[in-house]
């Protein structure tokens, strides 16, 4: 449903003699913020696809390919077939690949399938059984 709609479902219009304008102006800034996530197309890097150099996307990133280099998004993919050598910092970060190099996440969710070598700063960590790892663990400042 676009912003629009949910705009005119939940808020009468604003007028001036309203005393709940402001809230309603904050509470509509909000949803028009968390549309905006929404409206962003995921990122894909296909398994026959090789990058050198920095991702960076305010949405979604999904690797099946091979990437050296430096990836920079709010919810990342790391799929069985995907290969990355370099830097992952995000939000949210899932890996089941192979990954070598440093890992920036405030949730990191590791696979029974993943494979591992580096340095990891977390915030949040699950790790499945079957999981190689071969690293370095940090815990991040708040």
């Amino acid at each position: 449903m676009p912003i629009a709609d949910l705009k005119a479902k939940f808020f009468p219009p604003m007028t001036q003699n309203n005393p709940n304008a402001d809230n309603a102006k904050v509470i509509s800034k909000k949803l028009e913020s968390i549309s905006a996530n929404f409206k962003s197309t995921p990122t894909i890097i296909s398994r026959d696809l090789r990058i050198e150099g920095e991702i960076i996307s305010p949405g979604l990133i999904e690797i099946e390919g091979n990437i050296k280099g430096t990836i920079k998004g709010n919810s990342v993919i790391l799929r069985e077939d995907g290969v990355v050598e370099g830097v992952i910092i995000a939000e949210v970060l899932s890996i089941r690949g192979k990954f070598d190099g440093t890992i920036r996440a405030k949730n990191l969710n590791i696979a029974a399938k993943a494979r591992i070598t580096g340095t990891i700063e977390y915030d949040l960590l699950s790790v499945e059984d079957g999981a190689c790892i071969d690293g370095q663990f940090k815990r991040l400042e708040k």
